[in-house]
């Protein structure tokens, strides 16, 4: 051990010194930013406050009687689970399906900042609630309760979560929501969704997917509402975004 030490001073380290090089390798900052960045809580409540904005105008066009809501994905858009990825990143764990199963049905999430205050306004406005969301069907309970908890379900309100059948997409979901049928749907009722708003592309109508013309760049900050989320999502393994228009 003195041998070890002697080395280690020689070499211009003290085990202190040693340990602090250690930890600054092992920081997330990613998580940090989520979690204690005054910059991220501002942007996430910028964003909410936009499309809380943004619905308001929109109803006021509406056709009278027309049932209208809004849709959005649950993990790191309406539930903040940057405990959990602390808790895996503190001892140097990745992501595993058991361990997210565990932290699902703890029910501990919190709620992302301006989520809260924007469901609030929707439904004071007259308006409906649906979730889609790639969590497993087997966690919906759990994820239910954890919304209870936080103000943000109430009997009525849609969750659409990812079956085993792959094949069921969160495009076929939302499809189901607009068109009155399936197992997302308010059965028998047209949905005229005003928002959507989410944390990854894949959580947003593809061009056209809505009908001719619709989606693309042109509709975010006006019906498409994206949350930073340094997290994790496809990005970590692509080499370059696309290109742009």
């Amino acid at each position: 051990m003195r041998r070890l030490l002697a080395i280690i001073v020689w070499m211009g380290l003290t085990p202190a010194a040693g340990l602090a090089a250690q930890a600054a390798s092992q920081t997330h900052l990613e998580i940090k930013y989520v979690r204690d960045s005054e910059e991220y809580w501002t942007l996430v409540q910028q964003v909410y406050r936009a499309a809380r904005d943004a619905v308001s105008h929109a109803r006021e066009a509406l056709p009278r009687g027309t049932t209208w809501g809004v849709v959005l994905d649950i993990d790191e858009t309406t539930l903040d689970n940057s405990t959990y990825q602390l808790d895996r990143a503190s001892y140097a764990l990745a992501f595993d399906s058991s361990s997210w199963s565990s932290w699902v049905r703890r029910q501990e999430a919190a709620a992302v900042p301006g989520v809260v205050d924007f469901i609030r306004s929707v439904r004071g406005a007259g308006g409906r609630v649906a979730y889609v969301t790639n969590r497993d069907e087997a966690v919906r309970e759990a994820t239910r309760r954890n919304l209870v908890a936080l103000g943000l379900w109430q009997e009525g309100d849609r969750m659409c979560p990812q079956l085993d059948d792959r094949t069921y997409t969160k495009a076929a979901r939302r499809a189901e929501l607009r068109k009155g049928t399936g197992k997302c749907a308010w059965e028998g009722q047209l949905l005229t969704v005003l928002a959507y708003v989410g944390d990854q592309m894949g959580d947003f109508p593809a061009p056209g997917e809505e009908g001719e013309g619709s989606g693309g760049l042109a509709a975010f900050g006006v019906k498409y509402f994206l949350l930073p989320q340094p997290l994790y999502g496809n990005w970590t393994t692509r080499v370059t975004r696309p290109a742009g228009p």
